[in-house]
């Protein structure tokens, strides 16, 4: 395969525009105050007349405060303080620079009307041309029969005429009536009035327009309508136009103050035409800072049905969510200390989870850290507590109460360090069991020791070509004796997936429903070799096991016998970063009573020096996972450039996720046209969409913006 690689690049490799300037113009923030400067006058000829008359010809330049007026035949009354130009003339200030065939000015009202004149913004790259151009009170414009674009050279590629512009530079506005918009001098939109803005402020108004097409639900056409209600609050009103769906609305309402921070977005269907039925999104957040140690938070996430998100969703991801959270909780820290309190609730939103399979509400939740240092230099004591109520439709609900307090001691030194520790943890419930026969405990509870002891060591010498290698073997033995736990239910418990971290763990479950028997060393070995010159890491091999002593017999499912393997998977991770550009990870384990892979994971980013990105990675879990994910980012001068992404499940044999597109960028417009597939819900149904969003610069953009597909890239 052959890549174009762009002429046009900056230090960064990324091709670069060179556009004469912004498109929008600095917000005028102090106009210099001209009624008491004084006028100056510089010209070959000066003539004064009776009457306070006076005619300076050639190479005339009047100046006044941020004001410049040159010509070369200039009549000035020094009794009105008009001056006449009958001949050529420009003007400049702070707002805007003029060129006409003739002027007249009165410095008194700070106005004036400039005939045939060509124009600009002052540090924009907005001009055109007028009939007539009136200033009124030094930061007001009027022009007439106008024509404005913010596109370089002579033949602009859009173009927007009309009868009347009026620019009002203190609120940052452009006002137009009878407004045409030509693109490529093909008549592209009419409007009788319009605003839009002149810089960086915000403003009231209609955005311009989305369009997007898709098998499912047709052809969409909104209108955003942007509300600048206050300096800390605004909103999004979107009627949108679903051929095939009908009339939604969409919102988004956004609102600050000194202490709080919140944002309510909403969707909303009346009727849809498909279903009949009404649909609806809305999410609701907010934040409140109570003191710099206390916060609140608040998050209401709700939607009317199973298929909302399958229905109307852009990506796998958002197709593909399984519930959605709502909470609110209290939150507080100290120098040695967290709290956190909260309740929370889940909607199921995949019609696939069972209702016994579905997340407790917790009313409430109080989880307690504290890490406090003891006197002596290294030692301190831990402490996490929990406690938490469960509520459930189905199933057994009650209170939860987990506590494990533990001593710790860090020994550390420039060559290794060990951390023995030991802890008691313990959990007591008050169970309210519902439709299971049996005389079952509503008040059982656990008690455990946890012991454990960390140590590691660190080797380094210096390589012959400068940089440093190291060697850092670590040793973590874990002792927690057996506890029956058959008669605890689960909550919110559940194996963790298994990876380098939870080789040096307490417990193989999370939560507090399960606490894992062990009596095992883990055995677990670093390298890596780090450039001296700039401290970074050119790669790293990190690999480990565990060995058990006894067999595990704690079990999240109790029909499940109990495991007598002697060791864990073996876990490996290699992670290459030998430039800049290219990156590498692999990370495996690997059975040995099933002689097998349990899980793989490969990947790899390589960007050129010249803004080409590429991104491959390929993922396997034995008996769920088994795809691949690649992308594709190509600068192909500096104007165009192509994307695309593949994500494809080699177990299912189905495409997940695919898209394509090409992007064009030039100073005064951009065109992006992507097209997408992706899986939309478990029956195997696919989402087909085409998205188009087409800026012109300096008037706002056309279209809906898909995610990128390299996080640390922006475009």
């Amino acid at each position: 395969m052959v890549f174009w690689e762009p002429v046009f690049a900056d230090e960064t490799g990324v091709p670069q525009l060179s556009c004469p300037g912004p498109s929008l113009a600095p917000m005028v923030e102090n106009t210099p105050d001209r009624s008491d400067s004084p006028i100056s006058v510089k010209t070959r000829q000066f003539d004064a007349r009776k009457m306070g008359m006076a005619v300076a010809r050639e190479e005339v330049e009047l100046r006044r405060a941020d004001q410049v007026l040159t010509t070369e035949l200039l009549e000035y009354d020094t009794q009105t303080e008009i001056v006449t130009m009958p001949g050529k003339v420009s003007y400049e200030d702070s707002v805007m620079y003029i060129n006409g065939t003739s002027a007249k000015y009165n410095f008194l009202e700070e106005s004036g009307e400039f005939i045939d004149v060509d124009y600009g913004i002052v540090g924009s790259s907005a001009r055109g041309t007028a009939t007539e151009v009136t200033l009124e009170a030094g930061d007001h414009s009027i022009l007439h029969h106008l024509q404005f674009t913010t596109c370089p050279g002579e033949t602009p590629e859009w173009l927007l005429r009309a009868k009347e512009l009026d620019l009002d530079f203190e609120e940052g506005m452009g006002t137009v009536k009878g407004a045409q918009l030509r693109f490529f001098d093909i008549p592209f939109l009419y409007l009788p009035y319009m605003t839009f803005p002149i810089d960086d402020r915000r403003k009231s108004g209609f955005l311009y327009p989305y369009i997007s097409t898709a098998n499912d639900n047709g052809f969409e056409f909104s209108i955003p309508y942007y509300w600048n209600i206050a300096p800390n609050q605004d909103a999004t009103i979107t009627p949108r136009y679903f051929t095939e769906r009908g009339f939604m609305l969409t919102g988004e309402y956004r609102f600050m103050t000194r202490r709080t921070v919140g944002e309510l977005d909403f969707d909303y269907l009346h009727d849809d035409k498909k279903t009949g039925e009404r649909r609806f999104h809305y999410r609701f957040a907010h934040t409140a800072q109570f003191s710099p140690r206390w916060y609140s938070q608040l998050l209401v996430d709700r939607v009317s049905d199973d298929q909302y998100f399958q229905d109307f969703s852009n990506s796998l991801a958002s197709a593909s969510r399984q519930y959605l959270r709502s909470k609110y909780g209290i939150y507080g820290s100290g120098r040695f200390w967290q709290l956190r309190t909260y309740i929370d609730d889940f909607q199921v939103v995949d019609e696939a989870v069972n209702l016994i399979n579905k997340p407790y509400t917790r009313l409430p939740r109080v989880v307690f850290d504290l890490d406090q240092p003891l006197g002596i230099r290294g030692l301190g004591f831990q402490l996490d507590a929990e406690l938490v109520y469960f509520d459930r439709d189905i199933g057994v609900t009650g209170a939860r109460l987990d506590i494990y307090p533990r001593f710790m001691w860090n020994i550390e030194t420039n060559w290794g360090y060990v951390r023995p520790s030991a802890g008691y943890r313990y959990t007591l419930y008050d169970l309210n069991w519902h439709q299971v026969p049996g005389d079952l405990d509503r008040t059982p509870d656990r008690g455990t020791e946890i012991l454990s002891f960390d140590t590691g060591l660190f080797f380094e010498r210096d390589g012959k070509n400068g940089n440093l290698q190291t060697l850092e073997p670590r040793l973590f033995y874990l002792y927690v004796p057996y506890e029956d736990q058959k008669g605890i239910p689960i909550f919110d418990t559940a194996p963790y997936t298994f990876g380098f971290s939870q080789l040096f763990h307490y417990n193989r479950f999370t939560g507090a429903d399960r606490q894992s028997d062990a009596n095992q060393l883990t055995l677990a070995l670093t390298t890596r070799t780090i450039d001296q010159v700039n401290g970074r890491e050119l790669w790293s091999l990190s690999f480990g096991q565990i060995l058990y002593f006894e067999d595990q017999r704690v079990l999240s499912i109790d029909d499940i016998p109990l495991l007598s393997e002697d060791s864990s998977p073996f876990i490996a991770e290699l992670v290459v970063n030998l430039t800049n550009r290219l990156n590498a990870r692999i990370g495996t384990q690997w059975s040995w009573q099933d002689n097998n892979f349990d899980v793989a994971v490969l990947g790899a980013t390589y960007t050129s020096p010249r803004g080409l990105r590429l991104g491959a990675e390929y993922r396997y879990r034995r008996g769920s996972v088994d795809q691949f994910d690649i992308r594709y980012y190509q600068p192909i001068n500096e104007s165009w450039r192509a994307l695309a992404r593949v994500n494809y499940s080699l177990l299912d044999s189905d495409l997940l996720s695919a898209e394509a597109g090409i992007e064009y960028d030039s100073c005064c417009w951009a065109i992006r046209m992507v097209a997408k597939r992706f899986l939309r819900n478990r029956e195997g149904d696919h989402r087909d969409a085409l998205y188009v969003q087409l800026v012109l610069k300096g008037l706002g953009d056309f279209g809906r913006k898909t995610a990128p597909l390299f996080y640390d890239l922006a475009y």
